[in-house]
Order: C-alpha cells, then sequence, then structure tokens
C-alpha cells in the first residue's frame, strides 16, 4: 500500500490556487522582462491572444535573437509554439507564480526559467 502526502503552499501566506486557463491567459498578456545573467535580457510583448514577439539581447556579437509565436494556456500550463531554424518547436511551461508583477516557469525538464517582470501595467 503507497501512501502520498502532497503539501502546497501559497505566496505570502495566501492559500494556494490554481489559475484556470483563462486567468493563465489574461495574465499573460502584456510585457516580460527576464535577466538571465551575464548581460542578457528576454522582452516578451504576448497579445491577448496569446501570439508573441520575443527578443533576447546581449549576446555578445550584438545580433539579438528574435522569435515569434504563441504561448496558450491549456490545461494549467502554456504550451508555447514557435519556429526555430525553419523547425517547428513546442514546449510546455509549468506555471509556478503569476501575478500582475512576476511570471515563473518551468519546462518540461522541471528547469525553472528566470523571473520575468511585467512591465507597465
Amino acid at each position: 500500500m503507497a501512501f502520498f502526502l502532497v503539501i502546497s503552499s501559497g505566496a505570502y501566506g495566501q492559500p494556494f490556487r490554481l489559475l484556470s486557463d483563462r486567468e493563465i491567459q489574461h495574465g499573460l498578456t502584456g510585457t516580460w522582462v527576464a535577466s538571465w545573467g551575464h548581460g542578457l535580457t528576454t522582452t516578451n510583448v504576448i497579445a491577448a491572444d496569446g501570439s508573441y514577439v520575443s527578443q533576447t539581447s546581449g549576446y555578445p556579437k550584438g545580433t539579438p535573437g528574435r522569435y515569434r509565436g504563441t504561448f496558450l494556456a491549456k490545461d494549467g500550463m502554456v504550451v508555447n509554439r514557435t519556429t526555430i531554424s525553419n523547425q517547428p518547436v513546442v514546449v510546455h511551461l509549468h506555471i509556478i507564480r503569476l501575478d500582475s508583477h512576476e511570471l515563473v516557469w518551468s519546462n518540461d525538464a522541471a528547469v525553472t526559467l528566470p523571473t520575468f517582470h511585467k512591465v507597465g501595467g
């Protein structure tokens, strides 16, 4: 017989509550900026329909990386669809925290990405 213990906690003393896909999609809309260290910065501009443009700057040769795609909420996570080097890429992102100021998510390999901060309001 196996027993499982699940412990969850909310941020800043608030009770934990899963966000609906609609709440996630709404929360993603806007401009988000993250620092990867070593001078690399990514800016994602996400529209209400989930389409986005992304730019990472600070590479040693100076040429920024630019991507377009969609971030769509599905089953409590975000499905990122984009094209890299003419190849379609799909990445599932698991929401760790999403509020009006911060976005923290991890990929399928359970790697937590840098915290994105919302620009403006």
